[in-house]
């Protein structure tokens, strides 16, 4: 040894007492590997539920294939083929990281210059093109009005994209509902632009560039601000015009204020509200100047909004420093002008909240027919029964009605049906968005602890429920809208007792809750709206749907005043089980 030192005996003892000990161990484990063929009893996973993916969201929706089959066969094949995409695993997926991967505000690019983009991951906008091209859900309306039903086949579509991903719903509806607000008020000079060829091209072009180089676009609105939120005539924006000898529909005006809820930041133009020395006033505010091809530098985005749901759609607030913008419609006009487009959002909501409310039952009862407590599935218990029952009566009458309203906006042209179309779009939206949050509840709650996991679809699906009973007016400011219908326009109420007497004597019950329903007030307001909603629901019932769900309405809906929150309390002559196989996705076990 250079050292002039040798190691001891012990210590190259251990040395190979350690050596021989780390090769046996490499050996039994080895051995281990090349005899354990199964994983561990505990890695066993069963008695757990697959997801509710594939097959086609008409599986076990009779309401839905009944409405199609009735007001709109012709569209037959394509809302099979929107069903069947919707169900898609692929789908699910897209829907997942959209959410997942909220949209975020970029304010300036690297060297300084305001930009105001926002950004979306990918999934988001494959979403959006499935929507818009693949369905069609701007444009079906639109592009089909010359077929009977047209109207109702879009809601159809609608109906089961928001059962998908409800967020990129948004800026579809909007851009489907400022339509006809476009059709009505653009002048010839405006409409040179192309702004309804481009609106229903059914194509999805998301670059921010100017509207005249691209061949489709989508449409925003954007009412509200902070110190008025729905009493939109306390907006505090002007506008003045860029020449003072310019004035009126189709001229140039540059804006000035605030706007405290615009979501869809990213649509190409959006419809908005400002004073002029008119009055209350619409305009079109673009994204980029279509006269000069220029950046509309005066539109600013101050932030985007931290929603409690709804998180694949960007909501922002917004600053008007001399944006650019072109009355649309009559000076003064304003409100009536973008409430044409309101009245088509609102459609939306009360369909798109009926579709929620279906995909949330269509979860229950797929886990409670896989799911095994206590010796059998959960949906073999009498009281689980009764709970599926329920939901599934309340989804059907909430469907039956909004495709009863979908259908009054194909019949424009029948003034009976305008004036029913006007107040029973609001009574509808009313409610059927307020039932959606508490049935979305029950619904999570039939899957017990998974139903609260954020791996699964409920915790979206809950989160998104209440959205529509606030947008485009929440409970109190839809009551006064139905209000202000039965005084400005004529034959509205007539029109809906009319539709209600439909069913007279066809069930007693009906005929008595139907009586008592007072002339509708301020104080009263939310009762009778919420009592013609039942009503409409009973009645469409009794005249559409087989006599165990209509009985199991009326029996739980309108006996004894005003229905219990809670779900699972139907009686107990209703024939649960022809309810619950009537109603459920092809995946789930027959009871």
């Amino acid at each position: 040894d250079s050292g002039g030192m040798m190691a001891s005996p012990s210590l190259r003892l251990a040395s190979v007492g350690r050596h021989l000990l780390g090769r046996r161990l490499v050996e039994r484990q080895r051995g281990l590997s090349s005899t354990a063929a199964a994983p561990p009893p505990q890695h066993h996973v069963f008695n757990q539920v697959p997801a509710l993916e594939g097959g086609s969201l008409l599986d076990g929706d009779v309401a839905l294939t009944d409405a199609v089959a009735k007001m709109c066969p012709w569209s037959t094949e394509h809302v099979r083929d929107v069903a069947s995409i919707a169900a898609e695993s692929a789908t699910h997926r897209l829907a997942e990281q959209a959410n997942f991967s909220p949209p975020t505000l970029r304010t300036h690019d690297r060297v300084g210059n305001r930009v105001d983009v926002v950004e979306f991951v990918p999934a988001y906008h494959e979403v959006m093109r499935i929507g818009i091209e693949d369905a069609g859900v701007a444009a079906y309306a639109w592009t089909n009005a010359n077929r009977g039903g047209s109207h109702t086949a879009r809601s159809a579509i609608t109906y089961m994209l928001y059962q998908v991903e409800s967020g990129t719903q948004c800026p579809q509806t909007m851009t489907f509902a400022a339509f006809p607000s476009l059709k009505q008020h653009l002048t010839s000079a405006q409409a040179e632009l192309g702004w309804l060829e481009k609106l229903t091209s059914r194509i999805y072009d998301h670059r921010d560039i100017p509207i005249g180089d691209k061949d489709g676009i989508t449409l925003g609105m954007s009412m509200t601000e902070r110190q008025g939120g729905s009493d939109v005539r306390a907006n505090t924006t002007v506008a003045t015009p860029v020449a003072a000898d310019a004035v009126g529909p189709g001229q140039a005006y540059l804006l000035n204020g605030h706007k405290w809820f615009t979501s869809a930041p990213m649509s190409d133009a959006f419809l908005t509200l400002a004073y002029t020395d008119d009055g209350i006033s619409c305009f079109l505010v673009p994204r980029w100047n279509w006269r000069t091809g220029d950046r509309n530098h005066g539109l600013i985005f101050n932030r985007l909004k931290p929603k409690l749901g709804d998180h694949s759609n960007a909501s922002s607030e917004i600053e008007y420093h001399d944006a650019w913008a072109e009355m649309l419609g009559e000076p003064g006009r304003g409100i009536q002008t973008i409430l044409l487009m309101v009245q088509h959002t609102r459609l939306d909501c009360l369909v798109g909240s009926a579709g929620l409310m279906r995909r949330c039952v269509s979860e229950a009862l797929h886990h409670t027919g896989h799911r095994q407590a206590f010796g059998r599935e959960l949906q073999a218990s009498p009281i689980m029964k009764n709970v599926l029952a329920d939901l599934l009566v309340e989804s059907e009458a909430a469907t039956v009605l909004a495709f009863r309203i979908a259908e009054s906006f194909d019949k424009t042209n029948d003034p009976e049906q305008l004036a029913f179309g006007r107040i029973a779009t609001a009574i509808a939206k009313y409610h059927i968005c307020k039932r959606a949050p508490q049935l979305a509840y029950e619904a999570m709650e039939c899957l017990g602890g998974n139903g609260y996991i954020e791996e699964g679809p409920m915790p979206r699906l809950f989160r998104q429920s209440p959205l529509n009973a606030i947008w485009e007016g929440s409970g109190n400011v839809i009551c006064l809208d139905v209000l202000r219908a039965t005084r400005t326009t004529k034959g509205a109420l007539d029109a809906v007792f009319r539709e209600i007497r439909f069913a007279a004597g066809l069930d007693a019950r009906l005929d008595k809750f139907v009586d008592a329903i007072p002339a509708p007030t301020e104080d009263n307001a939310r009762r009778v709206v919420g009592a013609l909603a039942v009503a409409l629901q009973a009645s469409l019932l009794l005249r559409q749907s087989p006599s165990q769900v209509a009985e199991a309405f009326c029996a739980s809906r309108l006996e004894g005043g005003t229905p219990r929150a809670d779900y699972g309390t139907l009686p107990d002559h209703v024939d649960f089980d022809f309810i619950i196989n009537r109603g459920k996705p092809s995946q789930a076990p027959k009871v």
